[in-house]
Protein backbone atom coordinates (compact mmCIF):
# COMPACT_ATOMS: atom_id res chain seq x y z
CA UNK A 1 0.00 0.00 0.00
CA UNK A 2 1.15 3.41 -0.80
CA UNK A 3 0.49 6.42 1.42
CA UNK A 4 -2.41 4.29 2.53
CA UNK A 5 -4.11 3.32 -0.92
CA UNK A 6 -3.46 0.37 -2.32
CA UNK A 7 -1.55 -0.57 -6.02
CA UNK A 8 -5.01 -0.76 -7.70
CA UNK A 9 -6.62 2.59 -6.12
CA UNK A 10 -3.54 4.48 -7.08
CA UNK A 11 -3.15 3.67 -10.57
CA UNK A 12 -7.16 4.20 -10.74
CA UNK A 13 -6.21 8.09 -9.37
CA UNK A 14 -3.46 8.48 -11.67
CA UNK A 15 -5.36 7.31 -14.87
CA UNK A 16 -8.45 10.02 -13.27
CA UNK A 17 -5.50 12.80 -13.06
CA UNK A 18 -4.67 12.34 -16.47
CA UNK A 19 -8.12 12.86 -17.99
CA UNK A 20 -8.77 15.73 -16.21
CA UNK A 21 -5.25 16.87 -17.88
CA UNK A 22 -6.07 16.31 -21.35
CA UNK A 23 -9.89 17.43 -21.49
CA UNK A 24 -8.21 21.03 -19.96
CA UNK A 25 -5.47 20.85 -22.82
CA UNK A 26 -8.02 19.85 -25.62
CA UNK A 27 -7.88 21.21 -29.11
CA UNK A 28 -10.54 21.03 -31.63
CA UNK A 29 -10.04 18.15 -33.35
CA UNK A 30 -8.64 18.24 -37.19
CA UNK A 31 -11.61 18.99 -39.88
CA UNK A 32 -12.44 16.16 -41.96
CA UNK A 33 -12.69 11.98 -41.15
CA UNK A 34 -10.61 10.62 -38.27
CA UNK A 35 -10.99 6.90 -36.77
CA UNK A 36 -13.16 7.13 -33.51
CA UNK A 37 -12.53 3.47 -32.42
CA UNK A 38 -13.40 0.16 -33.42
CA UNK A 39 -16.96 0.36 -32.82
CA UNK A 40 -17.85 3.31 -34.55
CA UNK A 41 -15.94 3.63 -37.96
CA UNK A 42 -15.31 6.52 -39.74
CA UNK A 43 -17.14 9.78 -37.63
CA UNK A 44 -18.02 12.17 -40.43
CA UNK A 45 -17.59 16.03 -39.87
CA UNK A 46 -15.45 18.08 -37.43
CA UNK A 47 -17.08 17.86 -34.03
CA UNK A 48 -16.18 14.82 -31.80
CA UNK A 49 -20.21 14.86 -30.47
CA UNK A 50 -21.05 14.65 -34.43
CA UNK A 51 -23.29 11.54 -35.10
CA UNK A 52 -22.24 9.57 -37.45
CA UNK A 53 -24.19 8.64 -40.48
CA UNK A 54 -26.91 6.36 -41.41
CA UNK A 55 -24.71 4.09 -43.61
CA UNK A 56 -21.16 5.05 -42.23
CA UNK A 57 -20.30 1.62 -41.86
CA UNK A 58 -20.80 0.48 -45.20
CA UNK A 59 -19.08 3.68 -46.68
CA UNK A 60 -16.11 3.05 -44.51
CA UNK A 61 -16.05 -0.47 -45.92
CA UNK A 62 -16.98 0.84 -49.52
CA UNK A 63 -14.34 3.09 -49.37
CA UNK A 64 -11.34 0.75 -49.53
CA UNK A 65 -12.59 -1.65 -52.06
CA UNK A 66 -11.39 -0.98 -55.47
CA UNK A 67 -13.35 0.83 -58.14
CA UNK A 68 -15.42 -2.19 -59.81
CA UNK A 69 -14.40 -3.02 -63.53
CA UNK A 70 -16.12 -1.85 -66.34
CA UNK A 71 -18.76 -3.97 -67.71
CA UNK A 72 -17.31 -5.85 -70.96
CA UNK A 73 -18.62 -4.50 -73.88
CA UNK A 74 -20.90 -7.30 -75.47
CA UNK A 75 -19.43 -9.22 -78.45
CA UNK A 76 -20.99 -8.76 -81.74
CA UNK A 77 -23.25 -12.07 -83.14
CA UNK A 78 -21.65 -13.92 -84.80
CA UNK A 79 -22.21 -13.90 -88.80
CA UNK A 80 -24.20 -16.56 -90.24
CA UNK A 81 -21.83 -18.76 -92.03
CA UNK A 82 -22.53 -19.21 -95.71
CA UNK A 83 -24.00 -21.73 -97.35
CA UNK A 84 -21.51 -24.51 -99.39
CA UNK A 85 -21.31 -23.73 -102.85
CA UNK A 86 -22.53 -27.35 -103.91
CA UNK A 87 -26.07 -26.96 -101.76
CA UNK A 88 -26.96 -24.30 -103.88
CA UNK A 89 -27.25 -26.73 -107.26
CA UNK A 90 -30.63 -28.31 -106.27
CA UNK A 91 -32.43 -28.63 -109.57
CA UNK A 92 -32.32 -32.04 -111.54
CA UNK A 93 -30.07 -30.98 -114.06
CA UNK A 94 -26.76 -30.41 -111.24
CA UNK A 95 -27.86 -33.55 -109.59
CA UNK A 96 -27.69 -35.45 -112.54
CA UNK A 97 -24.34 -33.62 -113.63
CA UNK A 98 -22.96 -34.67 -110.19
CA UNK A 99 -24.12 -38.17 -110.09
CA UNK A 100 -23.03 -38.73 -113.64
CA UNK A 101 -25.45 -41.99 -114.06
CA UNK A 102 -24.95 -43.43 -117.76
CA UNK A 103 -25.31 -46.64 -119.50
CA UNK A 104 -22.30 -48.65 -118.01
CA UNK A 105 -23.58 -48.32 -114.46
CA UNK A 106 -24.75 -51.34 -112.69
CA UNK A 107 -27.17 -51.31 -109.59
CA UNK A 108 -23.90 -52.13 -107.17
CA UNK A 109 -22.58 -48.69 -108.75
CA UNK A 110 -25.95 -47.04 -108.88
CA UNK A 111 -26.25 -47.69 -104.99
CA UNK A 112 -22.25 -46.43 -104.37
CA UNK A 113 -23.23 -43.15 -106.17
CA UNK A 114 -26.02 -43.15 -103.86
CA UNK A 115 -24.19 -43.37 -100.27
CA UNK A 116 -21.44 -41.01 -101.84
CA UNK A 117 -23.77 -38.55 -102.26
CA UNK A 118 -25.95 -39.28 -99.31
CA UNK A 119 -22.59 -38.89 -97.00
CA UNK A 120 -22.32 -35.21 -98.22
CA UNK A 121 -25.86 -34.19 -98.78
CA UNK A 122 -27.79 -35.88 -96.45
CA UNK A 123 -30.18 -33.18 -94.45
CA UNK A 124 -29.31 -34.57 -91.24
CA UNK A 125 -25.48 -33.94 -91.91
CA UNK A 126 -26.19 -30.81 -92.65
CA UNK A 127 -26.62 -27.25 -90.87
CA UNK A 128 -30.23 -26.70 -89.92
CA UNK A 129 -30.43 -23.60 -91.72
CA UNK A 130 -28.97 -25.65 -95.36
CA UNK A 131 -31.38 -28.64 -94.51
CA UNK A 132 -34.30 -27.23 -96.76
CA UNK A 133 -31.68 -27.44 -100.13
CA UNK A 134 -29.72 -30.53 -98.78
CA UNK A 135 -33.55 -32.18 -98.96
CA UNK A 136 -34.56 -31.33 -102.55
CA UNK A 137 -30.47 -32.26 -103.59
CA UNK A 138 -31.41 -35.64 -101.96
CA UNK A 139 -34.79 -36.10 -103.41
CA UNK A 140 -33.20 -35.71 -106.80
CA UNK A 141 -30.71 -38.20 -106.55
CA UNK A 142 -33.15 -40.61 -105.18
CA UNK A 143 -35.11 -39.73 -108.06
CA UNK A 144 -32.94 -40.09 -110.75
CA UNK A 145 -30.77 -42.98 -109.26
CA UNK A 146 -34.21 -45.08 -109.12
CA UNK A 147 -35.12 -43.85 -112.36
CA UNK A 148 -31.55 -45.36 -113.32
CA UNK A 149 -32.63 -48.70 -111.79
CA UNK A 150 -35.82 -48.85 -112.94
CA UNK A 151 -34.26 -48.63 -116.68
CA UNK A 152 -31.46 -51.21 -115.53
CA UNK A 153 -34.32 -53.93 -114.91
CA UNK A 154 -36.70 -53.08 -118.11
CA UNK A 155 -33.68 -53.18 -120.49
CA UNK A 156 -32.26 -56.84 -118.59
CA UNK A 157 -36.43 -57.68 -119.22
CA UNK A 158 -36.06 -57.48 -123.46
CA UNK A 159 -32.73 -58.56 -123.61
Amino acid sequence: MLFGQSVFQSVVERLKQEKEEESAEEQPPPAGHRIAGFSSGFVVGTHPEAPPPANGHLDAYLAFLPDPAPPPEPEPPPQPEPMPAYLEKTSLADVSAELAIDETDTATTLAEKRRAFARLNHPDGVKPEFRHNATLRMTAANLLIDQAIRMLRTRAHFR
